[in-house]
């Protein structure tokens, strides 16, 4: 499928804003699910510097010294995905598995994440790949994707023992579930256009990834039950949201901010 996505995200300032710094992970990579054939990223007013940070993501860095009183981040290209029924595979270099075993704030096992857990913790012949289904089923069946009743400082645990969250806190889920399994699993942020019935995203959206020792890595996507086909564009990846949030920042000024964010995926093919 060739997806074209254009997003924006716009701020407006009740007071000018003196200076930011803003720390973006919104540039895709091409790979085995994915191949990117354009993309650009634009600021009005602000300088960008690109590096990678250590899971290998595309970032930039936006840098505003003089004052205005609106900033408008703009990514928009052309993505050609395929359908792999989730499987990722293994990037070349790829960080040692031990290290998505990590708890993070966001993804520690509480006792509530290890009760829960501790029902798809059977026979140890089990097949990881079927634990994996159901630990992503089981996560759907218990938090109702329901906007506004978490935010992004809710840990995934919080978002379980209130049985309401968003994608974000679906993927924390996943991921605290598996590594109390002692699954290496990681948090994705990226796009969902379509797919199996299931609404676009008006947003970014998020999933997670387990390692499968004979397939590599694999998308498991709570909030749509499913893993991730051609519908999906993934842009970063990290422990948790903190680590592969769109984006991240400091200011100083500015007063009120208000945000406005719009993604659009025109003629998709």
């Amino acid at each position: 499928m060739l997806i074209r996505i254009e997003h924006s995200t716009s701020y407006e300032y009740s007071e000018p804003l003196l200076a930011t710094t803003q720390y973006l992970r919104m540039t895709p990579l091409s790979g085995r699910t994915q191949a990117v054939e354009s993309w650009a990223l634009t600021c009005p007013g602000a300088s960008a510097a690109v590096w990678y940070d250590q899971y290998g993501n595309v970032c930039h860095t936006l840098t505003v010294v003089k004052p205005v009183d609106h900033l408008e981040i703009r990514v928009s290209g052309l993505v050609r995905t395929r359908d792999t029924s989730g499987v990722v595979g293994v990037a070349s270099p790829e960080l040692p598995l031990m290290l998505y075993l990590r708890e993070t704030p966001a993804t520690v096992a509480t006792d509530a994440v290890r009760d829960f857990t501790s029902r798809f913790n059977g026979a140890p012949d089990r097949d990881r790949i079927e634990v994996l289904h159901d630990i992503m089923l089981g996560i759907a069946d218990a938090v109702s994707y329901k906007p506004g009743e978490t935010h992004v400082h809710t840990t995934g645990s919080e978002a379980l023992e209130q049985g309401s969250g968003v994608c974000q806190d679906h993927a924390h889920i996943f991921c605290a579930a598996a590594r109390a399994l002692d699954i290496p699993a990681r948090y994705v942020s990226g796009y969902m256009t379509h797919g199996l019935g299931h609404d676009a995203h008006t947003a970014s959206h998020a999933w997670a990834e387990a390692f499968v020792d004979s397939l590599g890595w694999v998308g498991f996507d709570p909030t749509n039950r499913a893993c991730p086909d051609e519908s999906y564009v993934r842009t970063a990846i990290g422990l948790d949201y903190s680590e592969a949030s769109p984006i991240r920042g400091v200011r100083a000024g500015g007063g009120d901010e208000t945000m406005t964010v719009s993604v659009s995926f025109p003629n998709q093919q």
